[in-house]
């Protein structure tokens, strides 16, 4: 998230779009965030937290691909679909991306219980300003080698299809860790 939050207006202001809509493009991902994180946490409790947290990462990862639909997506001969797809997009991004805290914390909790909660999140946030760092960093760098953020929004849409399916992946019952641990 942290390439949206350094980058996104320069990507809005290089496909041509006023400073001013470009901002406001990056505003509806707080917006939509806070309606997101409400309806989607309350969907976790009622749907569980594995699908939920799955949808919000795989959200997102459709966010990414409306926004790069803005600007077409030429080895695909689809065309510029222009401002509505970009703010189509933010408003995607911005639904899922506070909505993954609370899910990941109570999916956490009910995974590996709430003894165990501290630490774990604690290890996630530990970590998770190294990925930030990288993705602010990798935005740009692509950007200054090909002059264009497509290859940073299609490296997060495919890390965001891999996290959702990543999660789930249902943990082992007991029985069958204790099988393992035994046979291993």
């Amino acid at each position: 998230m942290s390439f949206v939050n350094g980058h996104f207006v320069a990507y809005a202001r290089d496909l041509g779009y006023h400073p001013l809509v470009a901002a406001a493009g990056f505003s509806l991902i707080g917006l939509w965030a806070i309606v997101g994180t409400l309806f989607l946490g309350h969907l976790s409790d009622k749907q569980g937290r594995r699908k939920i947290l799955s949808f919000s990462y795989h959200l997102r990862g459709v966010g990414f691909v409306i926004v790069l639909l803005s600007m077409g997506i030429p080895f695909l001969n689809i065309p510029s679909m222009g401002l509505p797809a970009l703010l189509a997009g933010m408003v995607l991004v911005g639904v899922s991306w506070n909505a993954v805290v609370g899910v990941t914390a109570a999916y956490v909790s009910d995974r590996f219980g709430v003894s165990k909660l501290g630490t774990i999140y604690g290890t996630m946030f530990a970590v998770m300003p190294l990925g930030s760092g990288l993705g602010a960093f990798l935005g740009g760098y692509f950007y200054d080698v090909r002059g264009t953020y497509d290859i940073a929004i299609w490296s997060n849409i495919v890390l965001l299809v891999i996290s959702g399916l990543l999660v789930l992946i249902k943990e082992r019952p007991p029985a069958m860790r204790e099988a393992v641990a035994v046979a291993g």
